[in-house]
């Protein structure tokens, strides 16, 4: 992990999953919670267990960082390591040598990257997360897909149980009194676990949208933003096409079963069409 808000938005989620336990859950001055409440609260403190380990997963993960060619094998500075060009590269056969990258010394295969704040280049690179500190690439997309969406079940589960929870203390609350001057005076640590559980919610959900869209049609986050500056994702009328996209179907499966798709696969043009 370099850098980054990932060691913040850890404490967060582990504070608010505490909070959610003693203050919601099995809070002292509220009825007893009903069986069916205790499951699904319990169901969604497993769900934050699990969106934890995901987390430190795709945080601490190899996200697909390219060997660099700084030297050979036995310890010899390489006097130019491009003269040692990987034939089977994408990036070769299409002409594309806007993918040479001058710090990494490398030609990148296609959909890769250089990150400026990992200082390596990334295989199917889709963009640098600050919240995990970490790029998300080929080799850790897959989980930090999973932790959106178990952060997306747990803020919507536990908001649910929360509201039910206090939602019972309604007839406690007296005739002069409203109800939520009564929820803030009595249970302020609600409000707070509330309304950060909502902001985790909406962010979950988004980026957990966001992706599943992406994934679906196998295309990063990076090639959206920068579509035009690609050449891969121009036909030969200029406008855009996607070679990766095999359907929906294809696509997520893939993801799914691999956690990623084989870029090698794809029927690139001859090299003499390209050139023209």
């Amino acid at each position: 992990m370099i850098g980054g808000y990932a060691p913040f938005l850890f404490c967060t989620v582990f504070s608010l999953m505490i909070i959610f336990i003693n203050s919601v859950l099995l809070a002292p001055n509220l009825p007893k919670v009903t069986a069916v409440v205790a499951l699904w609260g319990w169901i969604a403190v497993s769900l934050c267990v699990g969106a934890l380990i995901m987390f430190y997963r795709c945080s601490s993960k190899d996200p697909g960082y390219i060997q660099r060619s700084v030297g050979s094998s036995d310890g010899r500075e390489v006097e130019d390591p491009l003269l040692n060009l990987d034939v089977n590269n994408s990036s070769v056969w299409t002409g594309n040598w806007s993918q040479l990258c001058p710090t990494c010394k490398i030609i990148r295969p296609m959909r890769s990257k250089h990150c400026p704040i990992c200082k390596h280049c990334i295989e199917q690179f889709d963009h640098h997360c600050p919240w995990i500190s970490n790029c998300v690439g080929k080799k850790n997309k897959w989980d930090f897909f999973v932790f959106l969406c178990l952060g997306m079940a747990t803020s919507t589960i536990s908001g649910v149980v929360a509201i039910l929870r206090i939602w019972m203390v309604v007839p406690a609350v007296s005739s002069g009194e409203t109800w939520w001057h009564y929820i803030v005076a009595q249970h302020p640590v609600f409000i707070v676990f509330f309304l950060l559980d909502f902001l985790i919610f909406i962010a979950s959900t988004t980026l957990a949208i966001s992706q599943a869209s992406q994934i679906a049609r196998n295309i990063t986050t990076n090639e959206l933003a920068n579509a035009s500056r690609y050449s891969y994702l121009r036909g030969r009328d200029g406008r855009f096409r996607n070679p990766y996209n095999h359907g929906c179907r294809k696509n997520c499966l893939d993801f799914l079963i691999q956690g990623h798709t084989d870029d090698n696969l794809i029927a690139w043009l001859p090299l003499h069409q390209v050139a023209h």
